[in-house]
């Protein structure tokens, strides 16, 4: 239909020359990237006019602009998730349109199997609209999408779903038992849990309990945001030492503590670096020490559209080939061991 044309084309303008040209034979494989952090402009404009949505301040939206106003009248860039989720939440047929357009994006960067997370309690409402569906039927949707998009374009797309910090760990309960209650290997099908959020405000204490009983009891693969920024080592110790999680997203607070970086080195845990992110938090060096010691790690977006870190896996890969002086085998390294700690079928 001419809404999916002008998708398209848009995916074509955003992404960089040469997205899709690494060879068939190693395909990209994204371990850490959002959901809710991938919906370009003109998506949320679409969904906003089917759905008829009031958005405050302005309206039921008619331009791309409207929708930057949305994203920019806000008091913290993190808020512009709500925006997102307050357009596209509440809705099956908006959360499977988001998926598909999601998968539809990374066959085109050639990313051959992606893991991405979103929180399932919030892309269940909407409180624009006030519309208001299950979880679980937002996670069907969702898995819907991945799956029929993932098999119309020949990738494996799988998704986690993410307990929130600032929320009581009987919440980040509920979810690690929705995890564990709707897991599937199918395409498209919850294969893990992960920890998201404010994590200099909520480190990791109120979740360990929540961690332990999903890994021990449940027996869910599990990954943590820890260490995204200064200051937030410690979690990546309590990550992996008492949460026994089998990744951690980020981890770069860990090589500025010798005794924390020794724990890392000496566990199997695999690092979900996004080196974009790291750039911006002006600890990019140590994806650098990751290479140096051998840690595994991989190459991830998080937050790719406009809006956040306006990134591709192209764009990933030449970061730390020019700033980092990684090689074309570094690179594919970084790959090979996101691939060995994939949490569904490869």
């Amino acid at each position: 239909n001419a809404m999916g044309v002008m998708g398209l084309l848009l995916l074509l303008t955003l992404l960089q020359p040469g997205s899709a040209e690494r060879p068939a034979a190693n395909p990209r494989v994204e371990l850490h990237v959002h959901l809710d952090g991938s919906v370009t402009v003109d998506t949320l404009l679409e969904v906003a006019i089917e759905r008829h949505l009031e958005i405050p301040g302005i309206g039921v939206p008619k331009t791309r602009q409207d929708i930057w106003k949305a994203l920019n009248n806000v008091t913290s860039p993190w808020q512009r998730f709500d925006v997102v989720n307050d357009i596209v939440g509440g809705d099956v047929d908006a959360l499977r349109l988001v998926a598909e357009r999601f998968v539809e994006r990374q066959a085109w960067q050639g990313v051959g199997y992606t893991e991405v997370r979103y929180d399932p309690v919030r892309m269940a409402r909407s409180d624009y609209s006030g519309d208001q569906i299950s979880e679980r039927d937002a996670i069907k949707a969702i898995s819907e999408g991945l799956k029929e998009a993932s098999e119309k374009h020949g990738i494996a797309v799988y998704s986690l779903l993410c307990a929130m910090r600032g929320k009581p760990g009987s919440a980040c309960m509920e979810v690690a038992k929705l995890a564990a209650a709707v897991r599937s290997k199918d395409l498209g099908g919850v294969v893990g849990l992960d920890l998201a959020g404010d994590e200099p405000g909520f480190n990791n204490s109120e979740y360990i309990t929540c961690f332990r009983y999903a890994k021990e009891v449940l027996n869910l693969n599990t990954t943590v945001h820890a260490g995204e920024v200064a200051g937030t080592g410690d979690d990546v110790r309590s990550a992996i030492l008492e949460m026994k999680v089998d990744r951690v997203g980020h981890g770069y607070a860990a090589v500025s503590d010798p005794k924390i970086l020794k724990v890392l080195a000496a566990s199997d845990v695999h690092l979900e670096a996004c080196p974009h992110g790291a750039a911006r938090h002006g600890l990019l060096p140590a994806i650098g020490t990751y290479q140096d010691m051998g840690i595994s790690f991989g190459l991830n977006e998080d937050d790719p559209t406009q809006y956040f870190e306006n990134c591709t896996m192209a764009g990933t890969e030449e970061l730390v080939v020019d700033d980092l002086r990684f090689s074309s085998a570094a690179v594919d390294a970084a790959y090979a061991h996101a691939r060995a700690a994939a949490f569904g079928p490869l």
